[in-house]
Formats: structure tokens, C-alpha cells, sequence
């Protein structure tokens, strides 16, 4: 069977891809957060008293569950602790990555708009330029490196 997918395919699977991307909402429960972490669920719970960290189900009676992301803080807060960092600088520190860490999720929902091939390489097509809706960024493999292109969206891919 054959690697290469014919255009159709190929429109198809990102049809598929873009669904899934778009309504994608990865979450963890504690367990999972602190075996991911190698961070006791006492230390998960207690940071979550204080602030430092949020669980998306506030219901005491519930499991909570933390976003994906969580697992990228819990990990910062770890770390700046393993660096000598009081709990609260750690986590103010860590802060920074609320603001800066879901930019991934952000890019993927606002400007994911699907995938193709470029001269025979897989791409993703990452939308039209602001002000310039005639071209599209796609981010394409090329021998195992990622090169960014723009393309006119009249071209035929």
C-alpha cells in the first residue's frame, strides 16, 4: 500500500483533522497530573487551594479535572522549587506561562485550516494572511525540516 494520498484523501483527512482540532479539550484528572509530574496529589491539591493552580471542576464533590496545559505548569512550579525558589515565587513565575503557555491552543483554533501537499510534501495550512486573503502560510515538511511558505491561494497545491 502506498504512502502517497491523492488530493481527495488528503482533503478528506484534514476535513476530519480540522473537527477533531477544533474541538479538542484535553484534560486530566489528578491522577494522571501526578504521575505525569512525578508531584504528589496532596502537593496538586494544596496548589490548588492556594491559587497557583486551577482544576476546571470547582465542585468539592466531583473529580477534578486540570487542562493539558496544567501538566506544563505543575512541572515550571516543580522545577523553580527544585531551583531554590520559594512556593509562591515559583508559582508567580510559573505564572507567566498562563499568559504565554495556551498561545498553541489559541493558534491552532483561530488559524488551522487544514492540511495539503506541496509539491508532493505534506503541509499545514495555517490560513490567509491578514490583509492578504489571496496567500496562505503553510508550514511544510520538507526532508525531515519544517520550512514556512507562503502561498497564492489560487495556486493549485
Amino acid at each position: 500500500m502506498s504512502n502517497e494520498m491523492n488530493k481527495d484523501e488528503v482533503q478528506e483527512y484534514s476535513h476530519r483533522l480540522y473537527k477533531i482540532m477544533k474541538d479538542l479539550d484535553l484534560s486530566v484528572g489528578i491522577g494522571g497530573l501526578s504521575k505525569s509530574c512525578n508531584v504528589p496529589q496532596s502537593k496538586i491539591r494544596y496548589w490548588e487551594k492556594k491559587g497557583y493552580i486551577k482544576s476546571i471542576c470547582d465542585d468539592k464533590n466531583k473529580n477534578h479535572r486540570y487542562p493539558y496545559h496544567a501538566i506544563i505548569k505543575v512541572e515550571l512550579i516543580k522545577s523553580f522549587l527544585e531551583s531554590g525558589y520559594t512556593l509562591n515565587t515559583a508559582a508567580k513565575k510559573a505564572e507567566v506561562f498562563d499568559e504565554t503557555g495556551s498561545i498553541m491552543r489559541k493558534i491552532i483554533r483561530a488559524r488551522f485550516n487544514g492540511l495539503a501537499m506541496v509539491e508532493k510534501n505534506p503541509a499545514v495550512n495555517m490560513g490567509p494572511i491578514d490583509g492578504e486573503e489571496d496567500k496562505s502560510i503553510y508550514f511544510v515538511e520538507d526532508n525531515s525540516q519544517i520550512k514556512a511558505q507562503i502561498i497564492n491561494n489560487n495556486k493549485d497545491n
